[in-house]
Protein backbone atom coordinates (compact mmCIF):
# COMPACT_ATOMS: atom_id res chain seq x y z
CA UNK A 1 0.00 0.00 0.00
CA UNK A 2 1.14 3.34 -0.87
CA UNK A 3 2.09 5.27 2.61
CA UNK A 4 1.41 8.70 1.30
CA UNK A 5 -2.14 9.64 0.69
CA UNK A 6 -1.97 11.13 -3.11
CA UNK A 7 -5.23 13.61 -3.50
CA UNK A 8 -4.54 13.68 -7.22
CA UNK A 9 -4.73 9.82 -7.64
CA UNK A 10 -7.10 9.66 -5.59
CA UNK A 11 -9.44 11.43 -7.16
CA UNK A 12 -8.30 9.29 -10.24
CA UNK A 13 -9.85 5.94 -8.05
CA UNK A 14 -13.73 5.46 -9.37
CA UNK A 15 -15.99 5.37 -6.26
CA UNK A 16 -15.51 2.10 -5.69
CA UNK A 17 -12.57 1.84 -5.35
CA UNK A 18 -12.04 4.77 -2.86
CA UNK A 19 -14.08 2.84 -1.03
CA UNK A 20 -12.39 -0.08 -0.45
CA UNK A 21 -9.23 2.28 -0.04
CA UNK A 22 -10.20 3.90 2.58
CA UNK A 23 -11.58 0.93 4.14
CA UNK A 24 -8.03 -0.81 3.48
CA UNK A 25 -6.30 2.60 5.86
CA UNK A 26 -9.00 2.16 8.51
CA UNK A 27 -7.99 -1.52 8.94
CA UNK A 28 -4.23 -0.07 8.79
CA UNK A 29 -5.11 2.36 10.95
CA UNK A 30 -6.85 -0.61 13.48
CA UNK A 31 -3.69 -2.50 13.08
CA UNK A 32 -1.65 -0.32 13.95
CA UNK A 33 -3.68 0.95 17.15
CA UNK A 34 -3.16 -2.39 18.41
CA UNK A 35 0.89 -2.05 19.09
CA UNK A 36 0.48 1.31 19.94
CA UNK A 37 0.53 3.04 23.69
CA UNK A 38 -2.90 3.77 24.81
CA UNK A 39 -2.09 7.53 24.04
CA UNK A 40 -0.77 6.97 20.42
CA UNK A 41 -3.50 4.13 20.25
CA UNK A 42 -6.78 6.90 20.71
CA UNK A 43 -5.27 8.81 17.59
CA UNK A 44 -5.37 6.07 15.31
CA UNK A 45 -8.47 4.90 16.36
CA UNK A 46 -9.89 8.36 15.32
CA UNK A 47 -8.27 8.02 12.13
CA UNK A 48 -9.47 4.13 11.46
CA UNK A 49 -13.07 6.19 12.68
CA UNK A 50 -12.41 8.68 10.09
CA UNK A 51 -11.87 6.65 6.97
CA UNK A 52 -14.87 4.52 7.57
CA UNK A 53 -16.81 7.22 7.97
CA UNK A 54 -15.34 8.79 4.25
CA UNK A 55 -16.19 5.01 2.73
CA UNK A 56 -19.26 5.34 4.01
CA UNK A 57 -20.10 8.83 2.58
CA UNK A 58 -18.84 7.52 -0.53
CA UNK A 59 -20.81 4.90 -0.79
CA UNK A 60 -24.37 7.17 0.33
CA UNK A 61 -23.50 9.28 -2.60
CA UNK A 62 -23.54 6.51 -4.92
CA UNK A 63 -26.50 5.02 -3.85
CA UNK A 64 -27.86 8.39 -4.81
CA UNK A 65 -26.24 8.45 -8.09
CA UNK A 66 -27.66 5.03 -8.90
Amino acid sequence: MEPNFKAAEFSRLTPSERVKWCRQMAEEAARLADAATPRVRSAYLELARQWTALAEEIERELARNV
